[in-house]
């Protein structure tokens, strides 16, 4: 017998067996019409109607109460009023039922009341084991299964796409549409309220769900938004996941202290976040299908460039104009390109993209001009358009091009210009899973959710260059000065503080002294050296160029005193509920080649701290050009982020300005990440401006807004959306000898020091660790591994440090298993580096780690006969289980730990013992692609 490994949601969502609670025979009732469509689908499992009022529903038995059923379902589906509820979840309870679905409405949606009642059935629920969908939902449905547990008027083709939805309304709505188009679903899951089950763990089962190719998701709120993120990058990892949001632009308004709360919306932060999952989001429902189905079908751009190929010169001029809209490039033409395609076409074609081959083009012009597209190096891949015509139908053509474009490696898009007989050729090229449209617009569109999804893809697997050094923070000082703002009553720090806050981060800034008398102005000036700038300091008034509170270039000391009284009667006429402290006075800094920008920082009600980068000054809320992204940034999110605003154009050369110094740049975002990262209770922050050029950046103005949260963060840094690098479960270990190395999480830069530690392995440790002949493993596989997330897994490296180089000795990983309590764990060891003690330290590193992450058990997978590793288990507590593998060469040892762990004194690791494994026998590992794909890995 095998482990059970399989995801706790499978009897939800891929159950055997099904009882319908509240089954009717009367017309009206919901129970007539959810059982109706259970029998209606042609469920293969077993069906069991339960109502104590009728003997037969549907001309089925009827039961009157579970416990009177001759099994325990996998899958009670309830449609009984909402009192009852909590008691069927007892009495479902008791009958050790795994699952529960609540299709009744009446519980929070009404009020305190279903409140109430809600917390019932899901504490019912949390007793018992029960895993609980709803209340207040549509359904689910797995045609695969013939299963329909829902009330829709419209039953669900089966296909390869997931819908996972908090609406019901917008699932009946979106079967309806997908049945008159053809279009079919692994899964169809109404979530209603997510009292339990929610998109999280739902996206963790199809993600492994070999029946599900993409995901759609209809997402109208997040409650955890760290555990949707998790989820969506995981999924996204291995197959696309498809985002319709609702909500995109903002009803109310918000009292904003800074610039970067008046720029960030919810919809941008929305946006972002996705980005960083490695999701795609669309704007309309009507959308969700055309991207899932395009990125189903398999072919994936390398790039962004798209030839057009077009038998009509109006839809490739409208095609053009749409890869403008959706940022496409249009591909040119190689030469070879174009004289094969001189060779055949006629000489009134277009010579250039878009290839209009003409009106009169037969289908075999059609097929050779697409042949001499696709093996052109200068494009991505190839947009179809047909237009009927007298001399050409839809179904010849798409019969002639179809052999074409199964064959080649770019995706081949295709839009069908009419109806009816374009309707042929659309047929033909949906049975091949090849995307078939019906305007240049949406054929466009499609090719650019190919071309997005590769750039998050190649975003989250691209490995960042190694850091030369830390950056160096006074964490201590910058906690000291919040926490004497916050003892003082003052919220909102002034210039000077907001600056000192910036300069513990190691940003540069243009420093000033506070002057309260316009004698103390002039003589500050005068130390300073002129010219120099005042900026009000007025307890109430929140952006000073509001109040006037702002002179530039002064360069005299009677400049500066006639400055000083101006400010401060501008503030009296302007704000006289403001209270007056002084002015700022700061030499004028004058930089000719200097970009305005601003960096800010917020917290979003979702997803906590948000990071703020474009153009700065004082129209910067005018102009709106500006980007999002959520820390923890490394240098490849920061550029990103750069890269999505208009002034990075600015940035570069030009008209004789030199570029500005794109490292500092860089480093001052990943600054303000960590500050984000390491002060939780900074809830708003603008730089505006910095001001960036040739010799670097400096902060002109800052401005700092704190709240009550902790001055540092806990442990898991929850107060952020995304786990930053856990740097805090860094340490040493001193080995047999005395000889000391570093034991630190392991970090997306580690890929290519991993790469050599691979190529060090003996074939015996390569084989023992892979239960298959390995010689070296791609940087793009072992990526993978490397750009982990801390929250659901965990890998620590032992760093060897050689001349200045980091080298890796060791890695040991986790991976939790689908029941959330139990962990997969892998290590390996360099040959020369065992036997010294470094296996069990690893291993003692790990358990701790998992153990305070809530794991329960840890499994690991051995070769029979590597006895050495089986030695170590055992000396380390370990207990075979044979059990637990299928395969008799391969033991599996597992050990209780954390909360489950019985207190022992564990026996060190037998002096000399070779510590290689344990490893898979035959998991995801291999599903994902052969043998592991990485040296670390257990289960991908």
């Amino acid at each position: 017998m095998a482990m059970d490994t399989s995801h706790y949601l499978r009897p939800a969502l891929v159950p055997r067996s099904v009882a319908v609670v509240g089954a009717s025979d009367r017309p009206n009732a919901l129970g007539h019409a959810v059982f109706a469509n259970v029998l209606a689908g042609g469920f293969k499992g077993r069906v069991y109607p339960v109502n104590p009022k009728h003997d037969q529903v549907a001309g089925v038995p009827c039961f009157p109460s579970l416990e009177a059923l001759p099994e325990a379902p996998d899958l009670v589906v309830a449609v009984t009023p909402a009192r009852t509820i909590p008691g069927l979840i007892e009495e479902a309870g008791k009958r050790r039922v795994r699952a529960v679905l609540v299709l009744s409405a009446g519980f929070a949606e009404i009020g305190p009341e279903g409140r109430e009642l809600q917390d019932r059935a899901l504490a019912a629920a949390r007793r018992s084991g029960i895993r609980l969908l709803g209340p207040n939902c549509l359904g689910l449905m797995r045609p695969q299964i013939g299963l329909n547990a829902t009330f829709a008027r419209s039953p669900a083709r089966p296909g390869s796409v997931a819908l996972v939805s908090q609406s019901g309304a917008v699932v009946a709505a979106l079967l309806d549409y997908a049945w008159s188009s053809g279009f079919g679903f692994s899964s169809v899951v109404s979530t209603g309220s997510g009292s339990d089950i929610e998109f999280s763990q739902i996206l963790d089962f199809l993600a492994s769900d070999s029946a599900t190719r993409s995901v759609v998701l209809y997402v109208e709120g997040i409650h955890d938004a760290r555990a949707f993120l998790s989820s969506v990058r995981a999924t996204s990892s291995v197959k696309p996941v498809v985002v319709l949001k609702v909500g995109r632009h903002a009803t109310g308004s918000r009292a904003a202290l800074s610039h970067t709360g008046a720029l960030v919306g919810d919809d941008a932060v929305f946006e972002a976040a996705l980005r960083r999952a490695g999701a795609i989001r669309v704007g309309l429902y009507e959308e969700l299908f055309a991207a899932a189905e395009t990125l189903a079908s398999g072919r994936l751009p390398r790039g962004n460039r798209l030839a057009i190929l077009t038998n009509g010169g109006g839809p490739g001029v409208l095609a053009a104009d749409a890869a403008a809209d959706h940022g496409v490039a249009l591909a040119g033409l190689s030469a070879p390109a174009r004289e094969a395609l001189d060779g055949f076409l006629p000489a009134t074609w277009s010579h250039a993209n878009p290839v209009d081959i003409i009106g009169d083009a037969d289908s075999d012009r059609f097929a050779r001009a697409l042949e001499a597209l696709l093996g052109d190096k200068e494009n991505d891949g190839v947009l179809v358009l047909f237009t009927p015509t007298m001399e050409l139908t839809a179904k010849d053509t798409a019969q002639r091009l179809l052999p074409i474009a199964t064959a080649t490696e770019k995706p081949v898009v295709t839009s069908w210009l009419g109806q009816a007989d374009a309707g042929d050729g659309r047929a033909i090229f949906k049975e091949a899973r090849i995307p078939a449209l019906f305007s240049p617009e949406q054929g466009v569109e499609s090719f650019g959710y190919l071309a997005r999804f590769v750039r998050n893809r190649e975003l989250r697997l691209q490995v960042p260059p190694p850091r030369v050094a830390e950056l160096e923070l006074d964490l201590g000082g910058a906690r000291l000065l919040l926490d004497e703002a916050r003892r003082a009553g003052r919220t909102v720090l002034a210039e000077d503080d907001s600056k000192s806050l910036l300069e513990y981060f190691g940003i540069e800034i243009a420093k000033g002294a506070l002057a309260t008398s316009a004698e103390e102005a002039r003589r500050r000036a005068e130390e300073i050296g002129f010219p120099v700038v005042l900026k009000v300091r007025a307890e109430g008034v929140t952006h000073k160029s509001e109040v006037g509170g702002v002179l530039l270039n002064l360069r005299t000391a009677e400049e500066v005193e006639l400055g000083f009284e101006l400010i401060a009667s501008r503030v009296a006429n302007k704000a006289p509920q403001a209270r007056f402290v002084g002015v700022l006075v700061q030499r004028m800094i004058h930089r000719p080649h200097g970009r305005e920008l601003i960096v800010g920082l917020t917290r979003d009600p979702t997803f906590g701290p948000v990071i703020n980068f474009g153009m700065g000054g004082i129209a910067v809320e005018i102009l709106h050009d500006s980007a999002v992204a959520l820390p923890p940034l490394n240098r490849l999110l920061a550029r990103d982020l750069i890269d999505r605003t208009r002034v990075a154009k600015m940035l570069g050369a030009f008209r004789g300005m030199p570029a500005v110094d794109s490292e500092r740049l860089l480093e001052t975002l990943l600054r303000i990440s960590e500050l984000a990262c390491e002060l939780p209770c900074v809830r708003e922050l603008d730089i505006n401006p910095l001001l960036a050029d040739e010799h670097g950046v400096v902060a002109l103005d800052a401005r700092v807004v704190v709240d009550d949260l902790p001055l540092q963060p806990d442990a898991a840094y929850s107060h952020l959306a995304v786990h930053p690098y856990p740097k805090a479960l860094a340490r040493t270990l001193t080995l047999k000898e005395g000889k000391q190395i570093l034991l630190r999480p392991v970090r997306p830069e580690d890929v290519e020091a991993d790469q050599r530690l691979v190529a060090r392995l003996s074939p015996r440790s390569l084989y023992q660790r892979f239960h298959a002949p390995v010689r070296e493993l791609s940087l793009e596989r072992l990526a993978r591994f490397f750009q982990i997330d801390y929250d659901r897994e965990m890998a620590f490296a032992a760093i060897d440090v050689v001349d200045g180089i980091e080298e890796i000795r060791g890695v040991v990983r986790y991976s939790r298993n689908p029941d959330g309590a139990s962990a997969e764990f892998g290590i390996v060891i360099e040959d020369s580096w065992q036997g010294r003690g470094l296996g069990g330290a690893m291993m003692a590193a790990i358990e701790d780690c998992a153990g305070g992450r809530g794991v329960t058990e840890m499994i690991g997978y051995v070769l029979a006969d590597n006895d050495s590793m089986g030695l170590m288990m055992r000396a380390l507590g370990y207990r075979p289980r044979r059990e637990y593998s299928d395969d008799p060469g391969v033991i599996a040892f597992v050990k209780a730990i954390g909360s489950a762990a019985v207190p022992a004194a564990a026996p060190a690791p037998a002096a000399g013992a070779r510590t290689q494994g344990p490893a898979a026998p035959d998991h995801a590992a291999q599903e994902a692609g052969g043998v592991a794909a990485a040296a670390e890995t257990i289960r991908p």
